[in-house]
């Protein structure tokens, strides 16, 4: 099946679910559930724009839109004071990374703020807490090297000698280190292929989302461009982030 095929049923879903998250009256608790089914089907909407027309406006726009619904269930759980909801541990990076990977650290940075701060036991692995925290530390407008070291530590060890490319990454950020950041990121990309070999390889269902998410890593590009915003030299070309997908923004966002 060809990647455009599958436009037209996610489109469909998306213009009818999105109703629901904009919908201020949509029960608070199958909010978490529909914003994370949304943004996926966005973010996969995003990259067969891309990747089938090579239209990154759209790819971009549409991962914004999968980060504004992160932003609105956080929101409604703030309003309402829930602070032990499943999906609202900051560990549920993807609309996080949605958000960078097109360059609207605003939003990127609104939702770090209204995530939470501590570690959701039960709700997420504590690996990804600390990814996630440490991701929050590297796009805000000044960094706390003490906090960041202090979670570098922390996902050490909960790794406990295994390996996480994530970690190697973020840490190669923090530290400015442009070479150990090439060998990282190298290790992040052959990490995402061995994850992809082992899904199809254990049957996946051939669905768009796992389909579209084959093609594009966009928390990979997510960061690249913290990278690239803190003066590193990148390569023009990588394994699933294409240059495509780097672009500047021509056509801004129109808001909705």
């Amino acid at each position: 099946m060809k990647l455009t095929e599958y436009l037209d049923s996610l489109s469909y879903d998306i213009g009818f679910w999105l109703a629901g998250i904009k919908n201020p009256d949509y029960p608070i608790g199958q909010l978490g559930d529909l914003s994370m089914e949304v943004s996926t089907k966005l973010r996969a909407a995003a990259i067969i724009v891309l990747v089938a027309k090579g239209d990154s406006d759209t790819f971009f726009h549409n991962l914004i839109r999968s980060a504004n619904c992160r932003v609105t269930y956080l929101e409604r759980l703030r309003d309402v004071r829930i602070t032990d909801d499943h999906h609202q541990a900051s560990g549920r990076v993807s609309g996080l990374v949605d958000a960078v990977a097109a360059s609207d650290f605003v939003t990127a940075r609104q939702i770090a703020t209204l995530s939470p701060r501590e570690w959701m036991n039960g709700h997420e692995y504590e690996d990804d807490f600390c990814y996630a925290q440490i991701l929050h530390g590297l796009i805000a407008a000044s960094r706390d090297y003490e906090q960041l070291n202090s979670l570098f530590a922390r996902f050490e060890g909960v790794l406990a000698g295994q390996t996480d490319a994530r970690l190697g990454v973020t840490r190669a950020i923090a530290d400015g280190d442009g070479r150990a950041f090439d060998e990282s990121f190298d290790a992040l990309l052959e990490q995402r292929a061995a994850h992809i070999e082992a899904h199809e390889g254990g049957g996946q269902m051939d669905d768009a989302e796992v389909v579209a998410e084959r093609h594009v890593y966009v928390e990979g590009l997510a960061l690249l461009r913290i990278a690239e915003r803190l003066g590193f030299a990148t390569q023009t070309e990588y394994r699933f982030c294409p240059s495509i997908a780097r672009r500047a923004m021509r056509r801004p966002f129109p808001g909705e």
